[in-house]
């Protein structure tokens, strides 16, 4: 059965919000191909793939803290998300949609809530090595696979991660310096921002069965537009003066599976 993200609108949201956040559900459910064993949590409710509460709430108006954003229970065994949250300013989300960045954002933090850099310590999937090191590594076989297509270079044996930013950046994105405008780098550029087969390839190893060719294109940048961006940071970054809170999540007991 193919893969589905209900997401529970808790309020403070406007009706084009909305249409965002389904059309980034939908956006996963193309990445994702086949649905999770349901499984029924504490109060009773049965969840077959991943259930999202999303809300917009007043917290310090625009450019502070974007929000919080991640998976709340977990399968046990697979430790793969059956919840998850996303809370957010309603000041950010009226300027990012406003400046036309909100589906990229949400997209993005869709893919946390799914697990991307959130669940990949040694606590629960153990797919990163180096976490607060200056050189954190991913280091899933299928992304390594991916990276070295992008590289052109076979003896590559892992993929940066962030390296840079505080708790909610470093550790758990691609790194920014080497991977510019993919989606799931840190930081939403200006122009486009692909959800690249690298991406893919990390949900891959973190066990969801997943579709390559749904995948949008993407190549390494070159040098010269790595080296801009080190004379000014700012020029393209939409997020790197905005927090994002990330959540705690806890492993459901073993008879949560139906």
């Amino acid at each position: 059965m193919a893969f589905t993200i209900e997401i529970r609108f808790l309020g403070g949201l406007t009706e084009t919000q909305i249409v965002v956040f389904e059309t980034a559900a939908n956006r996963w459910s193309e990445i994702i191909t086949e649905s999770l064993p349901p499984v029924q949590l504490a109060n009773g409710d049965i969840v077959n793939d991943v259930r999202i509460d999303a809300q917009g709430v007043s917290i310090d108006g625009p450019s502070g803290i974007l929000g919080q954003a991640g998976p709340t229970q977990l399968r046990p065994g697979s430790f793969l998300p059956a919840t998850g949250m996303m809370r957010f300013d309603s000041a950010d989300l009226a300027r990012m949609e406003a400046e036309s960045s909100l589906m990229d954002v949400i997209v993005h933090e869709m893919g946390h809530v799914l697990g991307f850099g959130t669940l990949w310590s040694a606590k629960f999937l153990n797919l990163i090595e180096g976490e607060g090191s200056e050189n954190p590594v991913f280091l899933g076989k299928n992304t390594i696979r991916e990276y070295r297509q992008l590289t052109n270079d076979d003896n590559v044996s892992s993929v940066p991660v962030a390296n840079t930013g505080g708790k909610g950046t470093r550790d758990g994105h691609w790194r920014e310096m080497v991977f510019d405008n993919e989606l799931m780098t840190g930081f939403i550029d200006l122009g486009d921002n692909p959800l690249s087969r690298l991406s893919v390839a990390a949900f891959d190893d973190m066990g969801y069965n997943v579709d390559y060719d749904a995948a949008d294109t993407y190549r390494l940048p070159a040098k010269e537009t790595l080296a801009l961006k080190v004379v000014d940071k700012n020029r393209q970054c939409r997020m790197c003066s905005r927090k994002i809170m990330r959540t705690d999540p806890v492993v459901l007991p073993e008879s949560c599976y139906l």
